[in-house]
């Protein structure tokens, strides 16, 4: 609603701003018509201030009757010709000695009018221009004069009138509201009787006299209008008894006259309402269509819920069958669970052996090659080196089982006992147990240590543990490789430490990335892995509290990061 108010108030001004428009045009030509009317007989008594015959009325004082009345002839003829109300002439007393309507019952001759401001200015020497309602006829009109001057000086007046009703008459036949004011605010030209000779302003009591004194209204109370002067969409606006118009004002070309265009308010009004109208309708039509297509949807969800209500019905029944049916398999079912435990039994003492056989493969390997190393040395004598193979051998019989115990975990949780270690120590007993089976495949391990403290929370044999399988799966995964590279990085960053097992081979395939920690899953053939080694050094790694993940290198190969937190800050 908001919205069709502002349009409404739009329309409001740009209809006033038409109006204004057509106004200006309208008010130019009634004030060209006014200007005509008026302009049209001012050479009259400048010329006939000129005729001899007039001159000569004016400077005899006996035997003038015959003059007077060939004066009174010509005047006639002349007021008729330029189609003016009346012409006369008057004495320097004021005194009217001729007229063009000397025949007519309200003749001028015999009046003395010396009251009048075009007398009196005319006597002084100027032209004048004097609008005021006739003191003998009673008929409104526009005094025009002009002195006479003889060899002695100013002897008399010439006056014409011309009366202004015919063109108010026009103006009231168009339709229009027109009117002009003069210095008082008095409304002495209008196209609707009743304002004329009322006022849109208060007159003062010195300019109340002066128009007494002068007779110019014939005794009219010049009572003010019920006017107020509003300012509307930017507009001048007069609200004259309760109706509003649209006012435009000029000069009317003599001092003091103001010419007034008022176009009545009510034009904008209707457009306005209008407006107003056609967006209420709109918009209940709007919420009208609103309704209906609320109605529609309801109507559309109950048929919704009913087809629903149908179909939960059938799926009821169809559960039902369902509900029966399982309750006839139930007792097999609970026949069967012994069984499947049992299974389930056999299952995890398969998945243990395998998990076994995995973890203590490579020390195996190493046991055969320490072995072999030891019968040689024992061979050539060298005591003191076999000692020391049969104590890698004992260290890695130790370990064997230490793994076999931490497998038995794998079914079982078992409380972790946390100790701090130096994961330096871990790592490079894991690259040594290595060795020598990556110097067998060919396989060139790197190792680069960059000399930061890395104490962790942690078992040191399990952390051996984790960086086997990972050195492991590295020399697995650069099997085929023409050359075999894993380079190993320690280093530690703000509070956590990082081993980076990285290798040159062909890296992981994206789809079985998130798969490589699950247990029994491996990419190896059979017999060659039993996917144990990653799901067990994942779960040493979330027990110490660390984290382990894999990516692709950008030029081959995969990267797999272990973090730790250090167990002391820096």
């Amino acid at each position: 609603m908001a919205f069709v108010l502002a349009v409404v108030q739009w329309v409001g001004f740009v209809s006033a701003r038409d109006l204004s428009k057509v106004g200006i045009d309208r008010l130019s030509l009634y004030h060209g018509t006014l200007h005509s009317a008026l302009e049209k007989h001012r050479y009259l008594p400048f010329v006939l201030s000129r005729d001899e015959e007039i001159q000569e009325l004016l400077s005899v004082q006996d035997g003038r009757e015959g003059l007077v009345l060939a004066v009174n002839r010509s005047l006639n003829a002349t007021n008729q010709k330029a189609e003016s109300d009346v012409l006369y002439v008057l004495n320097s007393e004021g005194t009217t000695l001729a007229a063009s309507n000397w025949l007519e019952e309200r003749s001028f001759v015999g009046h003395n009018y010396a009251f009048r401001p075009y007398y009196k200015d005319a006597i002084e020497g100027g032209e004048v221009g004097f609008f005021a309602v006739g003191a003998t006829t009673g008929v409104p009109g526009f005094f025009m004069s002009h002195a006479v001057i003889s060899e002695t000086g100013v002897s008399g007046v010439i006056v014409a009138k011309v009366d202004l009703r015919p063109l108010q008459q026009q103006w009231h036949d168009g339709g229009e509201h027109v009117i002009v004011t003069d210095n008082n605010g008095v409304i002495f030209l209008s196209s609707r009787d009743e304002w004329r000779y009322r006022t849109v302003s208060p007159i003062s009591e010195a300019s109340m006299a002066k128009i007494r004194t002068d007779r110019q209204f014939a005794g009219a109370d010049l009572d003010p209008l019920k006017l107020k002067k509003l300012d509307i969409f930017g507009r001048d606006v007069f609200e004259i008894n309760g109706e509003r118009y649209l006012v435009l004002t000029r000069n009317a070309g003599k001092p003091g006259w103001n010419m007034h265009f008022l176009t009545p308010f009510k034009f904008i009004r209707e457009k306005q309402q209008t407006t107003l109208l056609i967006g209420v309708v709109l918009l209940v039509l709007f919420l009208m269509g609103g309704l209906f297509l609320r109605e529609r949807r309801q109507k559309l969800r109950s048929a919704q819920r009913a087809r629903a209500a149908d179909r939960y019905k059938a799926i009821n029944e169809i559960l039902q069958v369902e509900i029966d049916e399982r309750k006839r398999t139930e007792g097999q079912l609970l026949k069967t669970q012994a069984d499947l435990v049992q299974t389930g039994k056999l299952a995890a003492l398969g998945q243990m052996s395998a998990a076994i056989a995995h973890e203590i493969n490579q020390p195996m390997a190493a046991i055969r090659t320490f072995t072999a190393s030891a019968r040689l040395l024992l061979g050539k004598g060298k005591r003191e080196q076999v000692a020391q193979s049969l104590e890698e051998i004992s260290f890695l019989t130790e370990r064997m089982g230490k793994i076999t115990g931490e497998l038995k975990t794998f079914a079982r949780k078992a409380p972790v006992e946390y100790q701090v270690v130096d994961l330096r120590e871990a790592l490079n007993r894991a690259i040594a147990l290595m060795q020598t089976v990556c110097e067998q495949e060919g396989v060139t391990v790197q190792f680069r240590d960059l000399g930061d403290l890395v104490p962790v929370n942690g078992d040191i044999i399990r952390l051996e543990q984790v960086f086997v399988n990972l050195l492991r799966n590295a020399a697995d995964a650069i099997e085929g490789c023409d050359e075999k590279k894993i380079l190993v990085t320690l280093r530690s960053i703000n509070d956590y430490v990082l081993v980076i097992v990285e290798d040159n081979g062909t890296g992981i395939e994206p789809e079985i990335m998130d798969q490589l920690f699950d247990p029994f899953f491996t990419t190896k053939d059979v017999g060659k892995g039993v996917g144990l080694g990653l799901s067990i050094s994942y779960g040493i790694v979330k027990d110490f509290g660390g984290n382990i993940h894999v990516e692709n290198l950008a030029i081959g190969g995969a990267r797999f990061v272990v973090e730790f937190p250090c167990a002391l800050k820096k």
